[in-house]
């Protein structure tokens, strides 16, 4: 007859990376310019669309989630091909969170977000750019729509989807034999580096049991016996 016995493990989940240091804004890809500048360029009426390197979106920011700098955070840069630099040109933001997450100098075009921002509540703001004639206030070009990405940094800890876990082996289990499995989730950006990425390892248990790093799914390491005293 078999003796079973009930063992409660303790389990951890590793930050792969720790949280991350800020990151400076990924190239943006542009109209009509060069592609490694933070620059979304208003292409006008005569402008046309040149081939850029694969992989870059030419109308999307970046901006870091969290900062919590003393200056509101540097987005980007608007530019119309239609501004000569001599103070014609007024650039205008609306839609989503124009004026109350990010301001745009209507003179520069430059685009700072003024709070800060949580990529889990909203990871991306869609908004709309013009380039206005700032005498006649009549616009230069049609409205250019982008995005603005909320860049994830690794500020979640990964929760047990379940738990505390128990698990029944029988005694003198043979080594290597399937015990159970335990499944984690990271609420970061799977998409971003590791910040979602999940390591499991065993805290206590370990002559006993192995884990598999990735899974998560328990093995027996060891034969297990038990005594009368220990059931």
């Amino acid at each position: 007859m078999l003796t079973r016995n009930c063992l409660s493990l303790l389990l951890w989940v590793l930050f792969d990376g720790g949280l991350l240091t800020p990151l400076q804004p990924q190239p943006q890809q542009t109209l009509a310019t060069e592609p490694r500048k933070n620059v979304i360029h208003l292409p006008g009426r005569r402008a046309h669309i040149q081939r850029v390197k694969r992989g870059w979106v030419w109308n999307q920011f970046f901006v870091l989630e969290e900062y919590m700098g003393s200056e509101p955070q540097y987005v980007g840069k608007l530019h119309s091909d239609l501004d000569k630099g001599e103070g014609t040109v007024k650039y205008t933001l609306s839609g989503d969170g124009a004026g109350t997450v990010f301001t745009i100098d209507e003179t520069t075009g430059d685009i700072h977000a003024i709070r800060s921002l949580d990529r889990e509540e909203k990871p991306f703001y869609t908004l709309r750019a013009q380039a206005v004639d700032i005498e006649t206030k009549k616009p230069l070009e049609p409205e250019s729509e982008f995005i603005i990405k909320v860049q994830d940094i690794n500020d979640n800890e990964p929760k047990f989807l379940d738990g505390p876990y128990v698990a029944s082996v029988p005694e003198m289990s043979p080594v290597g034999a399937y015990v159970f499995q335990v499944k984690a989730t990271d609420a970061d950006d799977p998409t971003y580096g590791n910040s979602a990425r999940v390591v499991y390892s065993i805290l206590q248990g370990q002559p006993y049991f192995s884990i598999d790093p990735k899974t998560g799914k328990f093995f027996i390491r060891d034969s297990i016996i038990i005594g009368p005293s220990n059931i």
